[in-house]
């Protein structure tokens, strides 16, 4: 072997070498490196969120489509503590009180119930009717008092004047499960809720699906004092940039 090719393999193994010592020099590197942390880390929950959930909507017009749209579906209580229920039986019976927010309710049939309203002499009679959401309480049994209850009960969920509907179905009820619809917000926010008790950190729809839409305030949404009625129990919420600061039973000093 001449010694130009001698010196090509000198050459090529101190360049072999060279690459070996970077190589096992970087590895020591990152091994002398702080660990890094992989894991994913959850999102904080943002109330801009919310801006986004679209719940589905019922576009009845009349008796026929409200029906169609309603009867055999489930639904939970949008309007809390501020919608007043009957018992039924072929007919309305007892008031009941207020529904409670997010109730989930199993309705069966939609019905008119001519209004107690009569006309007075000389008027022009026009027919004004409520148009009744008849439903059970979605796990309730009927008949479980002993007592012939039925376990059917009814709400108001529109008008009928002259044969012209009005509705408010939207207004009083989700047709989709809230938890689903809202299942950004944190665990521990919707086992709150699901109690009906108002903490703070909550914003001011979180309180509102946990004591109700029945409150009075004054102020911007979400910088103001709010006391709900909470059936009876009422509750006075402080927020401040759309987050609970305050959460007093009782009402408004």
């Amino acid at each position: 072997m001449g010694p130009e090719w001698r010196k090509r393999i000198q050459i090529g193994v101190a360049v072999a070498l060279a690459v070996v010592a970077l190589r096992v020099g970087w590895i020591f590197y990152e091994r002398s490196q702080p660990a890094q942390n992989t894991r994913q880390q959850q999102p904080a929950y943002s109330t801009n969120w919310d801006d986004y959930v679209r719940p589905h909507k019922v576009y009845a017009y009349d008796l026929k489509s409200a029906k169609q749209e309603l009867a055999g579906k489930t639904v939970w209580v949008r309007a809390g503590n501020a919608v007043y229920y009957f018992r039924y039986a072929g007919g309305l019976g007892q008031k009941m009180g207020v529904l409670p927010p997010l109730e989930k309710l199993e309705i069966s049939d939609v019905v008119l119930h001519k209004s107690s309203a009569a006309p007075r002499p000389g008027q022009i009679v026009v027919v004004e009717q409520d148009v009744m959401a008849v439903f059970r309480k979605a796990g309730v049994a009927g008949n479980v008092s002993g007592n012939n209850d039925s376990g059917k009960y009814a709400v108001t969920i529109g008008t009928s004047i002259g044969g012209n509907y009005q509705f408010s179905v939207n207004e009083l009820f989700f047709v989709d499960d809230p938890h689903e619809l809202y299942k950004h917000w944190p665990a521990d926010t919707w086992s709150a809720i699901d109690r009906h008790e108002a903490r703070p950190g909550m914003s001011e729809l979180q309180a509102g699906f946990a004591l109700g839409v029945s409150a009075a305030g004054a102020g911007n949404y979400g910088n103001r004092t709010m006391e709900y009625t909470n059936a009876g129990k009422p509750v006075t919420v402080t927020f401040s940039a759309d987050k609970a600061v305050t959460v007093v039973p009782g009402a408004a000093q």
